[in-house]
């Protein structure tokens, strides 16, 4: 399992029933469909190598939602789904409830750009999210 499938797995028992939206979510393709979500993971990672052999690593990747924007309701209700979205990964990371990465141990998980619409179309939009997720990896060692 990659670390975007680990992610994406984590995120989906984000389950608050008024805003419950996220029934799939796909990896780095987004769909045109309304109600559609994708994780993109962004060209930045951060890596720091120990002596030993451990690394722990950054790596950034990004929610995006095509969501309905035709009325202000439809705005009103996709920001409350952002805003409870923000507060849940804050929740999780404070409960340190992480996603798991084979291999690795996450240190730490939280949102570093909030939930904002971005591309507009005719009837819906795209929102985005960014998590940084911090985990500790050892390197396997090649002799074994």
């Amino acid at each position: 399992m990659t670390v975007s499938e680990s992610i994406i797995e984590w995120l989906k028992t984000f389950d608050p029933e008024e805003y419950w939206k996220m029934k799939q979510v796909d990896t780095d393709i987004q769909s045109a469909k309304v109600d559609s979500y994708s994780l993109v993971k962004e060209p930045v990672r951060n890596e720091k190598t120990y002596v030993t052999g451990r690394k722990v690593i950054t790596d950034h990747y990004m929610l995006r939602a095509r969501l309905s924007s035709q009325e202000n309701t439809d705005c009103v209700e996709n920001n409350g789904f952002g805003e409870a979205l923000e507060d849940w990964v804050s929740e999780q990371n404070r409960i340190k409830n992480f996603p798991r990465i084979p291999d690795a141990t996450v240190q730490h998980i939280g949102v570093t750009t909030p939930f904002y619409m971005g591309k507009t179309a005719t009837d819906n939009s795209i929102y985005q999210l960014t998590v940084a997720i911090k985990y500790e990896k050892k390197e396997k060692d090649p002799l074994l």
